[in-house]
């Protein structure tokens, strides 16, 4: 009877002396002594026991998933030791029944959560162990060998292209000869791109081996044992054995013995090692002595952090070959011969298969090992189709080499990673886009209760960087007038896949992730999760700037998209028609299992299908289940449909920044909204606001005197990072600003106050009796609306208070303010020091009329704009003000531009490197050179 609800857990000499309960975790000693009573007993009071009615879960099936988990020991495999962290023990709550479905799926999600930080453990022991541990199994050892071959100095083939990059290390190397520094230049790209290869150019050319008494090569890989490396330094510059010696020190001092008064060249080759500073130190000593003789350290890295952690100089960024430089190399690989000219209809295959590998170096050399077996039409166009080169069985490929740093990544960054694979190649994503985007899919987790899920998200985004597998683009200035374009955060980053990744993201999310691109797409899985639609090369406007209609795109997505019942994600991006909104309409109707749904046509999709927009936009709403949707980007014009009210688990809503358009009523209900992008004006018409607690942007709130649009109303919006107030006119008192909490929100960083402006149109002030009384009830209002210490931007406009607020001038409490932006102050004649703050770095000055003078920090940006009082701009620092100064803009300041010799000498001018200086007067720009050749004359 006992023995059907326990499972055996332990035995000795085939006795059993421990069993777990089957319906909860319970384990109950059951040995000859003790029998079977206890087993019963926890029977009867088992709380997770079945029902009269019920009968016991089947194991087989997910009912029970985790009756039979175990504690799961992580150890040392050098002591045989094993060791129980409590985090990684897989527990299972046992308070509700196993058969709950909706408990059952949080027990899965637990075990998965639990399991990934397993692997992670797993994944750091055996790194440490390396590939010679007796720990790994004989599939890691194998592998990692394979991909982990030692490299050596000498050049295997005829190196095409990296001239420039060559150019400039030799540049360093020349130049620092006669150092007593040593110089470390770390070579930086993705797998393939050309690193090691670069590195031998410079090792073999013969100028550099005269410059050097010792050159050596180390391979380092991702084994980072100082031991080993000092004695294939050592060997190197040394006859002598020193294969019995295992103290790293005594290997040190002989080494620096050697190395001592002469100068080397020292190549460390794939280098991983980026978590400790003291143990590159250690091992780069000998080198860095005090008898160092113009040392030179070249290391070859995928790693960004690893330039910067033991860099001395500015990294080489190495990226595709050129085209010229490519072919070359292509046709050596594929022919045997740079100079070989095929026939014609080889050579058109060629260049696109080329083409296709991104100018990777290693890609073509694993696509010409592939063309050389036979040079034939047929052959050539079977691997331009099947793309032969990206399979993951080619050992020492392309994709093999990719996949190398793919799996030094975390679970949670390879799912971020793989799900950028629906966007088509070179897409640029906004920064934080991309991670909104990955919060909702649930891929961020937050370790760390004082960090934001986006800091998170935006660390996974650098560490994504850092290894190569999205590079950043270019920085753009926002001009949509929200809060960001004034502050230095304004410079929004972009970012895209960079070559090849793109493709091999592709390929490792093949069975999650798919791609519908006009009429071309892959094969899609049943498993597919994460589904993108680019109708870009469906629809192309005709003369007259309509869109035809594409009957085969229509046919090809009806037979492509066959079940949406599991898809998470639905992308479309591009133009399309009004027949693409009725087929859309017919397959997407039941995906009701989304979390994100982007829908993104460009504004002019409205004037060629408006009978359809309105249902159109009624329907990518109601398509997004309220129970489960996450991310709505659905650029709308005219009114959001009211059921949005009802998405109360909804984080992102995008509406788009430059549309027109009307929030529904009750928009306050969505209590888990953390990001709302839509016009400046439309969160002034959200009333009782301050229900949304997790949002974490409001761009412009108009203070109102009606209800629901408060002050006060801020007071529990603590996740706040960004903050417009506007109308503060309307607040009357010190307390009432109080209400609004804002020195206990402690993620603000950005804060925009604005008051009405102090001037009528066309007039003076209105009397001086009104003025007076205003200028006093602002400063009573500022001084309530203290911000938290950790503020880092602030801009205060039409402000007619005298002074500035306490906390700004006297009793500074915002110590790590880092840009702030002054706008039409106008009771303001002297603008007090601001030298009590350590940390800014930009200062803005537009539109104060009765400022005569200013004293200011040392700064990296100062921007004067419409002062035409100013006489006089003078440092608190003892470097003066130009020793940081970067960007210099002067506007419509007539009388410090007569008094310009005391804001700049002359003899300052050599300082000033990447230094933008314009003066703006009467519409004309007078440049750099042109303001100190007037003032030396």
């Amino acid at each position: 009877m006992a023995w059907e609800h326990f499972d055996v857990m332990e035995e000795e000499n085939e006795q059993p002396m421990k069993a777990r309960c089957k319906y909860c975790p319970t384990q109950i000693k059951c040995g000859p002594k003790s029998g079977t009573a206890g087993m019963l007993n926890h029977y009867k009071i088992c709380k997770d026991k079945p029902g009269p009615n019920e009968h016991p879960p089947n194991l087989s099936s997910t009912g029970d998933a985790h009756a039979h988990v175990m504690p799961i020991l992580i150890g040392d495999s050098s002591t045989g030791k094993g060791r129980v962290d409590e985090s990684a023990r897989i527990i299972v709550d046992n308070t509700v029944s196993p058969w709950d479905k909706a408990e059952l799926s949080n027990k899965i999600k637990r075990i998965a959560s639990q399991l990934q930080f397993i692997r992670g453990e797993v994944s750091e022991i055996l790194k440490l162990h390396g590939s010679d541990s007796p720990s790994c199994s004989d599939h890691h050892r194998s592998t990692t060998s394979d991909q982990h071959l030692r490299t050596s100095s000498l050049l295997p083939r005829e190196v095409y292209g990296r001239v420039t990059e060559k150019s400039c290390i030799m540049k360093l190397i020349m130049t620092e000869n006669r150092s007593d520094n040593v110089v470390v230049v770390p070579i930086v790209g993705i797998a393939g791109v050309g690193k090691t290869t670069l590195a031998q150019l410079v090792y073999n050319d013969p100028n550099v081996e005269r410059q050097f008494h010792h050159r050596i090569w180390v391979s380092v890989s991702r084994n980072f044992d100082e031991i080993r490396i000092t004695r294939e330094m050592l060997s190197l510059v040394s006859p002598e054995k020193h294969e019995g010696i295992d103290c790293f020190v005594k290997l040190q001092e002989i080494l620096k013995s050697h190395v001592k008064s002469k100068r080397v060249l020292l190549i460390l080759d794939d280098v991983w090692e980026d978590k400790n500073d003291c143990r590159w130190n250690q091992l780069l000593a000998p080198f860095q002595a005090d008898s160092a003789n113009g040392n030179v350290i070249l290391v070859t890295t995928r790693k960004f952090s690893v330039a910067k952690m033991i860099g001395t100089t500015g990294p080489i960024k190495l990226g595709a070959l050129e085209n010229d430089d490519f072919w070359l190399l292509f046709k050596s690989c594929a022919f045997g011969d740079a100079n070989y000219e095929s026939l014609g209809n080889l050579s058109s295959i060629g260049r696109q298969i080329a083409e296709e590998l991104k100018g990777n170096a290693l890609a073509a050399i694993t696509a010409g090992a592939l063309l050389r077996d036979h040079l034939t039409v047929d052959h050539w166009s079977n691997v331009l189709k099947k793309e032969s080169w990206k399979s993951l069985g080619l050992s020492g490929g392309i994709m093999n080499a990719l996949k190398i740093s793919y799996d030094e990544l975390p679970y949670n960054l390879q799912q971020c990673f793989s799900y950028c694979s629906i966007f088509p190649n070179k897409y640029q994503f906004l920064g934080k886009d991309l991670v909104y985007i990955w919060i909702s899919q649930g891929f961020v987790n937050c370790t760390h209760f004082s960090k934001r899920l986006e800091e998170t998200g935006c660390e996974y985004l650098n560490n994504l960087v850092n290894l190569g597998f999205f590079q950043q683009v270019e920085k753009q200035q926002e001009e949509d007038g929200r809060l960001e374009e004034e502050f230095s955060p304004g410079c929004q980053i972009w970012y895209s896949m960079c070559g090849l990744m793109h493709d091999f993201a592709r390929m490792v999310s093949r069975t999650e992730c798919a791609t519908i691109d006009g009429l071309q797409c892959n094969k899609m899985f049943p498993t597919i999760h994460h589904l993108s639609i680019v109708t870009g090369s469906a629809y192309n406007k005709d003369w007259h700037g309509n869109i035809p209609r594409n009957e085969k795109f229509e046919e090809n997505l009806r037979n492509k998209v066959i079940s949406v019942s599991k898809l998470r994600t639905v992308v479309v991006l591009g133009h399309f028609d009004s027949f693409f909104v009725e087929l859309f309409h017919d397959i997407f109707c039941k995906a009701q299992n989304l979390r994100l749904l982007q829908v993104s046509p460009p504004p002019t999709y409205l004037f060629h299908v408006p009978a359809a927009s309105t249902d159109f936009n009624s329907f990518r709403c109601s398509l997004a289940n309220p129970l489960h949707v996450r991310y709505l980007k659905l650029e709308l014009h005219g009114t959001v449909p009211q059921v949005l009210s009802t998405f109360f688990h909804l984080q992102v809503f995008d509406v788009g920044s430059n549309m027109n358009t009307s929030l529904p009523n009750g928009l306050h209900n969505l209590v888990s909204l953390r990001h709302l992008i839509a016009q400046k004006r439309a969160y002034s018409s959200i009333a009782s606001i301050g229900k949304m607690t997790s949002i974490q942007e409001l761009q412009d709130f108009e203070i109102q005197i009606s209800s629901g649009f408060e002050i006060t109303q801020l007071k529990s919006m603590s996740e706040l990072v960004q903050l417009g107030v506007s109308q503060l006119d309307n607040v009357k008192t010190r307390e009432e600003a109080y209400g609004a909490g804002l020195r206990n929100k402690e993620h603000l960083e950005e804060l925009h106050l604005s008051w009405k402006d102090a001037y009528s149109e066309g007039n003076e002030y209105v009397s001086d009796t009104r003025s007076e009384c205003s200028a006093n009830m602002a400063r009573e209002v500022i001084e309530g609306l203290e911000p938290h210490m950790d503020l880092k931007h602030l801009q205060i406009c039409g402000y007619n208070g005298t002074t500035l607020p306490a906390w700004l001038a006297n009793n500074i409490s915002v110590t790590s303010l880092q840009t702030l932006h002054l706008h039409d102050c106008g009771g303001w004649r002297i603008l007090p020091s601001l030298g009590s703050l350590p940390f800014l770095t930009k200062l803005k000055l537009s539109s104060m009329r009765e400022v005569k003078e200013v004293l200011i920090p040392s700064l990296e940006e100062l921007v004067l704009i419409e002062m035409p009082k100013l006489v006089r701009c003078s440092s608190t620092s003892v470097e003066g003000l130009c020793s940081s100064l970067r960007v210099l803009q002067i506007e419509d300041c007539e009388a410090l531009r007569r008094s310009l010799i005391c804001l700049i000498t002359i003899s300052q001018l050599p300082h000033y490197r990447r230094f933008i200086f314009m003066i703006v007067e009467d519409g004309e720009y007078f440049h750099l050179w042109e303001v100190f050749h007037f003032l030396q004359s």
